[in-house]
């Protein structure tokens, strides 16, 4: 025999909607909190490829800091790559929580300026099924310039 449904009465509605709408809001959640973390990590990366154009481009040793004509700064592929490798040597701790960290190119592209370009993955910490299709990370990259003189 079917019941009737009174005046005023849910039948269990409510509770169906309350539960879908929990269910969403949390899942809303997760969404917003990994997209920030995935933000700061990138800001992180960036304050680092910052961080080591500025070096790279500062680091130029005394004997080729001028040129013949002594009014000129020179920067070369090899003195920017070696600037990123000692200054990520001496400070190991600036790339320590990043997962995957490259620095996928440090080189002058002309004689004043130096370009450091890195790469890192970010595995947000929200890992659900909303999230399941980058549970293996999302790869971020940087690249920062700094002109010498």
């Amino acid at each position: 025999m079917r019941r009737r449904l009174r005046a005023g009465d849910d039948g269990g509605q409510v509770m169906v909607l309350t539960l879908g709408a929990v269910l969403i809001a949390v899942a809303l959640v997760l969404v917003v909190a990994s997209a920030a973390q995935v933000h700061l990590e990138r800001k992180r990366l960036l304050a680092l490829a910052d961080v080591l154009a500025l070096e790279a481009a500062d680091a130029v040793p005394d004997q080729v800091y001028y040129d013949v004509d002594g009014t000129r700064i020179v920067l070369t592929d090899a003195s920017v790559r070696d600037s990123v490798e000692d200054y990520l040597a001496a400070h190991p701790d600036q790339s320590a929580g990043l997962r995957g960290f490259a620095v996928v190119r440090a080189d002058a592209p002309d004689a004043l300026t130096a370009r450091v370009h890195l790469s890192a993955r970010v595995v947000p910490s929200a890992t659900a099924w909303v999230l399941a299709a980058w549970s293996d990370g999302i790869t971020i990259e940087a690249e920062a310039h700094a002109t010498s003189g």
